[in-house]
């Protein structure tokens, strides 16, 4: 049985993909008051005005078309609706201990392989830390391979999890 990875995808029964309708209206304005510069009319004076009028132009109805092509749709948790974030943790060797101290308390963790000298603990975690899903990886013919099976967490248990992870590792959504 092929093993999931989070690497690749995330867990489809816990993780929907939302629309952001208030960055889609946000856009749509940006792209609005970014056409109408372009339909102003010419000054007539010898300033720069006009060229300047263009490039905020320009640059509005930019942004507001990255932001609907690559912004206006994300990750959520299908229990709350909050965003995932993604946040990958690097181990050496000597550490591997203490990650195996730590992750034991909420699931079952095989063997750490003796042979890898660095291991990647991956977490997807909502934003207001009511999911956690975790992995640890280690990286092989230019993949990450997992090493235990994907551990996931809900609730109390997450947010205590994720607590503990910012405490000890520092990193913040």
């Amino acid at each position: 049985m092929e093993t999931f990875n989070l690497s690749q995808s995330y867990p489809t029964q816990d993780i929907r993909k939302r629309t952001s309708f208030l960055t889609i209206g946000l856009s749509i304005c940006l792209l609005a008051a970014g056409i109408s510069l372009f339909f102003l009319p010419g000054s007539k004076s010898e300033s720069n005005i006009d060229a300047l009028r263009i490039v905020v132009g320009s640059l509005l109805a930019g942004i507001s078309f990255y932001c609907l092509s690559f912004r206006a749709c994300y990750q959520a948790y299908a229990g709350t609706g909050s965003m995932m974030c993604r946040k990958s943790l690097t181990f050496r060797k000597d550490q591997f201990h203490c990650l195996r101290k730590y992750l034991a308390d909420y699931c079952d963790l095989p063997a750490l392989p003796a042979e890898e000298s660095r291991l990647y603990l991956l977490v997807v975690h909502s934003k207001d830390n009511q999911y956690t899903a975790f992995q640890v990886l280690t990286y092989t013919s230019f993949l990450y391979e997992p090493v235990m099976e994907l551990c996931c967490l809900k609730g109390e248990q997450s947010a205590t999890f994720m607590k503990t992870l910012r405490t000890t590792h520092g990193f913040l959504c």
